[in-house]
């Protein structure tokens, strides 16, 4: 008697809730639709929105960056719509405010996450650089491939990637070495004191200017000085101007260049470049160290 009961019970309670079901089906199979709907639509809008502001800045991390806001302010508009439609109208409030809730255990539980992202909404408005660029950042030389919100692909001249961490993109010094264009190279040569080091200098300034590749304006046009009297050279300092687009080009072909050309124009005017000479010594184990005592003339 008690089991049949129970069973009636359910029964019964199964049929109201079928039949609840069925009441709100249109609306479950309509919001679900027009959720769908707002998910490829944000989706088409974040494709198109990345494409019109890709054709007017180089920004890529930042065009990433705001067609995702625009996506998903699309998918929480088609939620808002689903649960009004479901009848779970009350839920979005709680549901906004459990969302708050959870970013805030997730923000503590993945701290170093959480900063990468903060750093890359930062980077995405504020970077000093871009795709293509040359930079240096934590002793890794290298272009920058690729954007992100949590990191920046660099590879290396070496061959290797290497993926910084926007946090690191923030805390540390960063050089970029091709943003403007420009990039000055120095190197040193020592004479001979015996060299007349006007002549000198009139002759390395001389082939600097007749190397069209480096930079010749006023402003940075190429220049010779004397950097320091050494023990056995007198060290003639020599700075130029490269156009640095072509990082690999410029710095490491060119500066060479440069240094090779100078050098077989002194050596064609035979202009003496001598090297430090440095005398070694070695005396053998458990024999006395030769020691020569020269005498004073002008003692008696």
């Amino acid at each position: 008697m008690y089991l049949s009961s129970t069973i009636e019970r359910i029964q019964q309670e199964f049929a109201e809730w079928w039949e609840s079901i069925l009441e709100i089906s249109p609306s479950i199979i309509l919001g679900a639709i027009l959720f769908t709907f707002f998910v490829f639509a944000g989706k088409f809008a974040q494709r198109l929105f990345v494409q019109r502001f890709d054709k007017r800045s180089d920004d890529k991390l930042l065009s990433n960056f705001l067609g995702k806001i625009l996506f998903w302010i699309f998918v929480t508009i088609g939620a808002s719509i689903f649960l009004n439609k479901v009848g779970l109208s009350g839920a979005v409030s709680g549901l906004l405010a459990g969302a708050g809730v959870t970013a805030i255990v997730l923000g503590f539980a993945f701290k170093d996450i959480g900063e990468n992202l903060l750093a890359g909404i930062m980077l995405a408005f504020n970077r000093p650089f871009n795709i293509g660029n040359v930079i240096e950042i934590d002793g890794f030389v290298g272009t920058v491939k690729n954007l992100q919100l949590r990191s920046t692909h660099l590879r290396t001249f070496n061959g290797r990637d290497i993926y910084i961490p926007s946090s690191s993109l923030i805390k540390n010094p960063l050089i970029n070495y091709t943003q403007d264009g420009l990039l000055r190279h120095d190197f040193v040569i020592g004479l001979d004191y015996n060299e007349s080091i006007k002549e000198v200098m009139e002759e390395i300034d001389s082939t600097l200017k007749s190397i069209s590749e480096i930079v010749h304006s006023e402003e940075l046009a190429p220049l010779v000085t004397i950097d320091e009297f050494a023990t056995s050279t007198i060290n003639i300092k020599i700075h130029f101007w490269i156009n640095s687009i072509d990082f690999i080009g410029s710095t490491i072909v060119l500066k060479s260049e440069v240094m090779r050309k100078v050098i077989a124009s002194l050596l064609k005017k035979n202009v003496g470049m001598p090297a430090d000479i440095l005398e070694l010594k070695i005396y053998e184990e458990d024999k006395p160290i030769p020691i020569t005592v020269k005498k004073d003339e002008h003692l008696k």
